[in-house]
């Protein structure tokens, strides 16, 4: 009986620790983007995934924390795999477009990441059941963010490299996104708010 609580102990701390490191490298290294060129697109990403660490820390003790390796995988992988991908320049219609899509991206993802607060977190878990703020358009809104974000990136950068690396990334997210709403639907209070909220990621089409 001791030994469950306390594996879930360690599963919750290493769920929280190794991303935290993570995007906090990831933060030092779009402020010394900045720095060097100036992109305001940087900046924000930097302040964005600030926000994620202070909210990785700082998280409410999960529920229940997912014990499938792929599960764990797909968290990982769909976040960080995002991190890979490289600026390459475009033209200047397509990167004010780009900025202008990265912008509303990275505000609307914010605005999610506010809302949800310490219920925030990177592997499938029950951290309790968020439904107000953008959880009333969409399930996951944070993810509707990053895609406007991600979109924006692209148009501005577009090249090979990028495109698979956004392709493999949501191959991921999409499982990432399966493998929290089955951890969740254990929860009368999500069931519910699943009969309310009907699209997953994108209003109208999923």
């Amino acid at each position: 009986m001791a030994q469950g609580p306390f594996s879930q102990r360690v599963l919750s701390i290493l769920s929280r620790a190794i991303p935290a490191s993570y995007f906090a490298i990831a933060c030092l290294a779009f402020w010394n983007n900045f720095l060097r060129t100036g992109k305001w697109t940087s900046l924000f990403w930097m302040v964005s995934e600030g926000v994620v660490v202070v909210l990785l820390v700082f998280r409410r003790p999960t529920r229940s924390v997912s014990r499938r390796p792929w599960d764990w995988l797909a968290g990982i992988a769909g976040s960080f795999f995002v991190l890979l991908v490289r600026p390459t320049g475009g033209t200047a219609v397509a990167d004010a477009a780009g900025f202008a899509l990265q912008l509303f991206g990275t505000v609307f993802q914010l605005y999610g990441k506010v809302v949800l607060g310490r219920s925030f977190g990177i592997v499938a878990a029950n951290r309790g059941v968020v439904s107000s703020g953008p959880y009333r358009l969409v399930r996951h809104p944070i993810y509707l963010g990053y895609l406007v974000t991600h979109a924006g990136f692209l148009l501005s950068n577009p090249s090979v490299r990028n495109v698979a690396i956004y392709a493999a990334a949501y191959v991921f997210q999409f499982a990432r996104i399966c493998a929290e709403e089955r951890i969740l639907a254990q929860d009368g209070e999500y069931r519910e708010y699943l009969r309310s909220v009907r699209y997953r990621l994108i209003p109208g089409v999923y």
